[in-house]
Order: C-alpha cells, then sequence, then structure tokens
C-alpha cells in the first residue's frame, strides 16, 4: 500500500529515483531540442519569451550553476513577482559575450521547487526563493548563483550539493551539456536550447554602475 503525498508539503515523497535516473532525464532532454531550421528567428522567440502567457512546453527549465554575481531567467512565466523595466536597459559588461550588450527585460522573485538531496533519489523537495533576478531573454538558459543562495556547496564529479547554515542540503545539480544543472521536483519537461558537447559560458556579472542603473530605474 502506497501513501499518496499530502498537499501543500514541502517535503513530497514519491518513487526513489537513482543519480543514473537523474542523468538518464538529461539525455532525453537532448532530443527534444526544438529544430534549428524552424521558420520562427531568433529575435521572435526572444521577444514572445518577454510576454506575460507562455505554452508550458516552451518555458526554459534549465536552471545552470553559474558564477559571477547575479541569477537571472530566461522567461517572464519564471517570475512570481515581476517589475518590467520602465526603459530599454543594457548590460554591456557581461561574460556571455564582451562584445554585445544585452537587454534586462524586468528584475523579480523565481521561486523553484528542488529536490533536496541524491541521497534519497530526489524524493524530498524544497523551494529555493530567489530575490532581485534578472529576466534576460537573449539567455539560452536560467542561471541559478549559489554564492548569492548563502548556502555551502559540495561538489564532486557525479553531482553538486547545496547545503543550509545547518548543514542541511537544499538543492543538487547534475551534469548537463558541459555544465551542472539543478534538479527540479517533478522534472518539468520545456524548451531547451541547450546541446550537448557545445561549449558554453553562462556566468553573468555586472558593473557597480550597471547595478545602479538597473534598480534605479526600478525605483521610479
Amino acid at each position: 500500500m502506497r501513501t499518496s503525498p499530502a498537499p501543500q508539503s514541502t517535503n513530497t515523497m514519491r518513487t526513489m529515483r537513482s543519480y543514473d535516473d537523474f542523468t538518464r532525464d538529461a539525455d532525453d532532454a537532448d532530443t527534444a531540442i526544438a529544430d534549428p531550421t524552424a521558420t520562427t528567428t531568433d529575435d521572435d522567440d526572444r521577444r514572445k519569451r518577454t510576454k506575460t502567457t507562455h505554452a508550458a512546453s516552451r518555458i526554459c527549465y534549465d536552471w545552470m550553476i553559474v558564477l559571477g554575481n547575479c541569477h537571472y531567467a530566461r522567461d517572464r512565466a519564471s517570475f512570481t513577482h515581476y517589475r518590467a523595466m520602465p526603459r530599454r536597459t543594457l548590460v554591456k559588461n557581461n561574460i556571455f559575450n564582451p562584445h554585445e550588450e544585452l537587454e534586462v527585460a524586468g528584475v523579480g522573485t523565481v521561486e523553484l521547487r528542488v529536490c533536496r538531496t541524491v541521497r534519497d533519489g530526489g524524493a524530498s523537495s524544497h523551494v529555493l526563493v530567489l530575490e532581485d533576478v534578472l529576466h534576460i531573454p537573449e539567455a539560452v538558459c536560467n542561471g541559478f548563483n549559489p554564492l548569492l543562495y548563502g548556502s555551502s556547496m559540495s561538489c564532486n564529479m557525479e553531482y553538486w550539493e547545496g547545503a543550509d547554515r545547518r548543514g542541511e542540503p537544499v538543492w543538487f545539480a547534475v551534469p548537463y551539456a558541459g555544465g551542472t544543472r539543478l534538479v527540479l521536483a517533478g522534472n518539468p519537461k520545456g524548451a531547451s536550447e541547450l546541446i550537448q558537447g557545445r561549449y558554453y559560458t553562462l556566468s553573468l556579472s555586472i558593473t557597480p554602475q550597471e547595478r545602479r542603473e538597473i534598480f534605479d530605474a526600478m525605483a521610479c
């Protein structure tokens, strides 16, 4: 006899999953990457990401571990609280490509329900609340910066794990497309632009001046 999880519980119990299950999910996701020969242009896709309504299949659920000094999200639909930038604001000094500018469309809060630890097969979950997340429609994925979350982190070849100040695990991530991706509870499926075998520079840093410009504009 199996017990169904109680609604609204932060520890959602389900069938135990192994590390191989999580990496198999990552491999399966590679086959779902959008056809690069599709007629819709990249610019059209990026404009659509700024809209409030999104088809679930088009939302990006790739939350990659990044460095720098920002969290960022690709899709407007990822935010639970959001403020659009009142004017066009560009980030000129970025690690994605130092010769290009990125538009910051807004700033807000993102709540991510993630699996706590690989040690219980991802059976327990936890909500990460990320503040001051930059909305960057041109990003190829989402960026979670564990240094901004205030947790400790341990890394090995099979998985990375973050813990709170008491040492309790609160998230883990597994290798994906040359980086490391958070394991989200429920394993949601959506759009992915990351391709195995291709190198990506995903960390993002903004200068103090750029940060002032962004948050001064939000205060207007």
